[in-house]
């Protein structure tokens, strides 16, 4: 009898494990319960790592949407204690633009606010009746928006008044600002006096620019 050729293949698996008695082979597969649907073999702990990250990140930019909606609506029609300027739009229309305070064309500061057609406290305020939006139907009374020094041109043009250097050629008011209601000698040869009841009250004289303030 011929003897087979040796293999001294380390890897090989012997010709006599599965005939062998003591040999048993590997169990079937469990099946799945009913129901149950087997996991995708992409669905791996990074893919689902992602996932989260992504519904987390719309979650949080739903709630900046939110809050950003929040805003508009609060931010609504000027209230007392806002500044503003006035433009003349088509048809001779004035249009309001609210702006800080500290801006140099803050050249108003809303005093009163009414939800009615009152009139303004006193001829100083300039009256200011709002028609459209979600304010419309209020009633604004403007206060001139300035300190002691300040220059001013186109006093009497609510929609082209402005803040400018006293140095300016333009200039034509120079003002001076005095608290309470007692103008008196401070507004003495003042070309205009604008009683403000605020709060706070006060009393803006409006001089010649060339003035000692």
């Amino acid at each position: 009898m011929t003897t087979p050729p040796s293999d001294d293949n380390p890897f090989r698996s012997p010709d006599y494990a599965a005939s062998s008695p003591d040999y048993a082979a590997p169990p079937p597969p469990m099946p799945m319960p009913p129901g149950h649907q087997p996991i995708p073999h992409w669905f791996s702990t990074k893919v689902r790592i992602t996932l989260i990250a992504c519904v987390v990140a719309a979650l949080g930019l739903g709630t900046v949407g939110a809050l950003g909606i929040s805003w508009a609506i609060r931010s609504g029609p000027p209230s007392e204690g806002d500044c503003l300027y006035l433009t003349r739009e088509a048809g001779g229309k004035l249009a309001y633009h609210r702006v800080g305070c500290t801006a140099a064309d803050a050249t108003y500061q809303v005093d009163r606010s009414y939800t009615s057609t009152l009139t303004c406290p006193s001829e100083g305020y300039v009256r200011f009746r709002t028609s459209t939006g979600s304010g419309a139907g209020r009633t604004l009374c403007l206060a001139l928006n300035v300190r002691t020094g300040d220059c001013l041109r186109d006093v009497d043009d609510e929609a082209t008044i402005a803040k400018v250097s006293c140095t300016d050629p333009a200039a034509k008011e120079r003002a001076r600002v005095v608290a309470g209601y007692s103008h008196g000698e401070a507004c003495e040869n003042a070309d205009d006096v604008r009683v403000y009841y605020g709060p706070p009250a006060r009393v803006v004289c409006l001089l010649p620019p060339g003035e000692n303030i």
